[in-house]
């Protein structure tokens, strides 16, 4: 990205297995405030629980909001297919049960209070959506609730993924397409926002965050600096909003829960 460059640098495919995707990750988590905000957001989800019994984070990732989440409740089972994040997880969580498999094979054998996948449904592919969607939904337990976070389409991040890979995420389809299946439904959007000291930081996470979508053309680094430049600097710094948008469906009992294929629910 400097003048004496031959060759324009892109965007780095950054593969989840490695140590780059850490070190983009850790930019990201360094200076954001969003996952503060959706902890706050799951402890008052947390509160409203009839029983704490067991936990199911599907796409658990590290671990770290899953350890948060686990101390509230008796059991926890966490869901990871990529093993150089289930390494971490079960580092983190020690005494939770990892499955190794996804949301679409993995078969938990405790029916959840709380039904979490935060940041997942970015690498599903969006036909397949309300598919996963029921397949959480069968995990969970009588009076139980399951929660989608993804960010909100209309984010600086995800006008960021637009404007280079032309993806857009967006959670409120699924809701409707969800809404006569029997279940007290909400949604909401909960702040956050990501502050980077300087160009080569934002640069940085602006990458990470553009790795969430295949990138068989990775654009110029030079132009998503000057993206960053021309539209998100501020005093010198760089900020970008990444509300994250909740969706919550709450079983109203056993016998609405939708229907599963005999074999896939825990007993």
């Amino acid at each position: 990205m400097t003048d004496s460059d031959a060759t324009p640098s892109t965007v780095k495919i950054v593969n989840p297995m490695s140590a780059d995707y850490d070190t983009a990750f850790a930019a990201f988590l360094a200076h954001t405030d969003q996952k503060e905000r959706a902890h706050e957001k799951l402890a008052h989800i947390v509160a409203r629980l009839p029983r704490r019994r067991t936990l199911i984070d599907a796409g658990a990732g590290t671990g770290q909001t899953t350890a948060w989440l686990a101390r509230r409740f008796t059991r926890t089972i966490a869901i990871e297919p990529n093993e150089h994040l289930r390494r971490k997880l079960a580092r983190t969580c020690p005494d939770a049960t990892i499955l190794s498999e996804d949301i679409a094979t993995a078969r938990p054998d405790h029916l959840a209070d709380l039904v979490l996948s935060a940041h997942v449904f970015y690498y599903i592919p969006q036909p397949s959506w309300p598919a996963h969607l029921q397949r959480l939904a069968s995990w969970t337990a009588e009076g139980g609730s399951v929660v989608v976070i993804l960010q909100n389409p209309e984010t600086d991040c995800m006008r960021l993924l637009r404007h280079f890979t032309g993806h857009r995420f967006d959670l409120h389809p699924l809701a409707q397409a969800f809404a006569d299946r029997g279940w007290d439904m909400t949604t909401g959007t909960v702040p956050a926002t990501i502050d980077a000291p300087d160009l080569d930081t934002a640069v940085i996470i602006a990458q990470f965050l553009l790795n969430l979508v295949p990138l068989p053309h990775p654009p110029a680094l030079d132009d998503v600096a000057a993206y960053l430049q021309d539209r998100l600097r501020v005093a010198g710094s760089y900020r970008l909003s990444c509300d994250q948008d909740f969706l919550e469906l709450r079983s109203p009992g056993a016998g609405s829960r939708p229907a599963v294929t005999p074999g896939d629910a825990p007993g």
